[in-house]
């Protein structure tokens, strides 16, 4: 879950709840950082979401939760360990990438609720970084006209690196694709 401190300034767990949208007929269990790393293997998939930069790559936000990435780290290793699917949105995808070995870096004009044309569809993105460089044995799906890639695939570690926000409503018309791609992980 992404932590924020939008709330009375201090760092609070919060779950967008459009995920019950796209995972509706399945049940969601919400990770917090705050707890032991679980077995992944008692899960079907799991889900780093968006928010926070990562104390790999901070920007001018000043949202950085290091636990969160001690956490998600140890969460990566494990979903390796026991061949658990695992899916980044957004900041998740970008942390994926960072954790095995790949490199981002921050946007010349960084999309704040931009409309980019993708080979498949239209999506509604916001980033303040992108990906530089893909970690080994990722592939890109889906990329901008600008070079910027929204969709990355690692199909050995079944692994997705998502770059815009499929749970969101504005983006919905790409959850059937994104549920799709997962299945085939």
């Amino acid at each position: 879950m992404e932590m924020t401190r939008v709330l009375r300034d201090t760092w609070h767990a919060a779950l967008n709840h459009e995920w019950y949208d796209i995972f509706a007929r399945h049940k969601i269990v919400p990770l917090s950082c705050h707890g032991s790393v679980p077995q992944t293997d008692e899960f079907d998939l799991i889900v780093l979401t968006g928010g926070n930069d990562t104390v790999k790559f901070q920007t001018w936000r000043n949202n950085v939760y290091p636990v969160r990435d001690e956490f998600e780290s140890a969460l990566i290793k494990q979903c390796l360990l026991t061949r658990t699917p695992l899916i980044g949105i957004c900041r998740g995808g970008h942390f994926l990438n960072l954790e095995q070995g790949g490199t981002v870096r921050l946007m010349e004009r960084p999309y704040d609720n931009v409309k980019i044309q993708l080979p498949e569809f239209e999506v509604t993105c916001h980033h303040t970084i992108c990906i530089d460089e893909l970690a080994p044995g990722f592939e890109i799906l889906q990329q901008d006209s600008l070079g910027i890639v929204e969709l990355a695939i690692h199909r050995a570690n079944r692994q997705l690196g998502i770059g815009w926000h499929p749970e969101r409503a504005v983006n919905a018309h790409t959850r059937s694709y994104v549920l799709d791609l997962i299945n085939k992980l």
